[in-house]
């Protein structure tokens, strides 16, 4: 499966900004990766990438984003990111509450041995969520920071720092 994030990084330059990631995400991919939950990116956008030819371009910088130039393109693709990671968590809350689990049965029959089943999936994946956890429903990550809340990045351009950039990644997991 394919999802496209937005990485946000602190750089100086478009390109210290583009690399910075690349470096960033093959560091954290693979056996000792960031929870190892993709094994291959493309940066640049990949297949969301809207010209053919850099689609799998592993160094197209047209879809980067700089505050410091866009300063309303980038804030609305923040928001944008936002806005998906909430539905996806209601979306997760609607297939829970649909499921009907009596938590409180459910654990109470809890013997010490594992249920391995999906049952408790989409709680689990809110509670990832909640917690903050980088995976394919996070729909943008602060690299600079190591966090999936952008608190931290907006707060340092409110400080005057515009030197930001967001690149779009497309991560297959």
């Amino acid at each position: 499966m394919h999802v496209l994030q937005n990485i946000a990084v602190k750089a100086d330059s478009k390109d210290e900004a583009f690399s910075t990631v690349k470096s960033y995400l093959e560091t954290n991919m693979g056996e000792h990766g960031y929870d190892n939950w993709y094994d291959w990116f493309v940066t640049g956008g990949g297949r969301w990438n809207p010209n053919p030819d850099s689609q799998y371009n592993d160094n197209d910088q047209s879809l980067t984003i700089s505050y410091d130039e866009d300063p309303q393109k980038f804030l609305e693709t923040v928001e944008t990111s936002i806005t998906y990671r909430v539905e996806e968590f209601n979306r997760y809350r609607q297939y829970f509450n649909d499921k009907h689990i009596d938590l409180d049965s459910y654990f109470s029959s809890y013997d010490g041995h594992m249920k391995f089943d999906f049952s408790l999936y989409e709680l689990s994946k809110m509670i990832d969520m909640i917690q903050g956890k980088w995976d394919y429903n996070t729909y943008i990550f602060d690299s600079t920071h190591d966090s999936t809340n952008v608190k931290y990045m907006l707060e340092d351009i409110d400080k005057g720092n515009k030197n930001w950039y967001i690149i779009p990644v497309d991560f297959h997991f």
